[in-house]
């Protein structure tokens, strides 16, 4: 399968998300590439799935031939210009790949969303066909590291260590890799304490 993981023009946090997502995919047992937004030449057969940072303009020609799209979505662009580039990127990209899953998802601080924000987020979804809002993620703020208030019963050294324990991330991966598809050692890789 083809992922492709796109934001704001040369969002960081985009990078991150791809390398989250493709490291619980190796843990799942599956060959992965993780894809640059400037990669080399690379054999996509020897591997079960590609996951593409396509954070760059330049990468639209992966997302037009991705199964999966994944979008990021920051609060505070959507204020400032409700994402307008990036809306048309997709909107081109639905054009040409019509059966692409499109998700949309939104990283933000750890303030919850404010209801403007929130609204901004269901217009821009709404503006794609057959789009569907993801959950949220939770951004260490000032950082680009995924954490998630939902875990702190995890235990301390978990959460410094392994930063893909945050149920937002896990619940995400599931939505794009369904469960049929994941090893059944995945889950002994996840402590109890940690596991949905």
């Amino acid at each position: 399968m083809i992922v492709a993981v796109t934001g704001v023009d040369g969002d960081s946090a985009v990078a991150d998300l791809a390398e989250d997502l493709a490291m619980l995919r190796v843990a799942a047992g599956k060959r992965v590439l993780l894809v640059s937004p400037h990669p080399c030449a690379y054999d996509a057969q020897l591997f079960d799935d590609l996951l593409i940072d396509a954070s760059l303009r330049s990468q639209d020609a992966a997302l037009a031939g991705a199964g999966v799209i994944l979008a990021l979505l920051r609060p505070e662009a959507l204020e400032r210009d409700g994402c307008d580039e990036l809306l048309a990127r997709l909107k081109v990209v639905q054009g040409t790949n019509p059966s692409a899953r499109v998700l949309v998802t939104v990283a933000h601080g750890r303030r919850p969303l404010t209801a403007h924000q929130t609204g901004c987020v269901l217009v821009f979804v709404a503006q794609l066909q057959h789009a569907r809002l993801a959950d949220t993620l939770v951004l260490e703020d000032g950082q680009d590291t995924y954490h998630s208030r939902h875990s702190e019963l995890e235990p301390q050294a978990y959460k410094q260590d392994h930063k893909l324990c945050a149920p937002e991330v896990r619940h995400l991966y599931r939505e794009i890799f369904p469960d049929r598809d994941r090893a059944p050692h995945f889950s002994a890789l996840i402590p109890r304490a940690c596991a949905l």
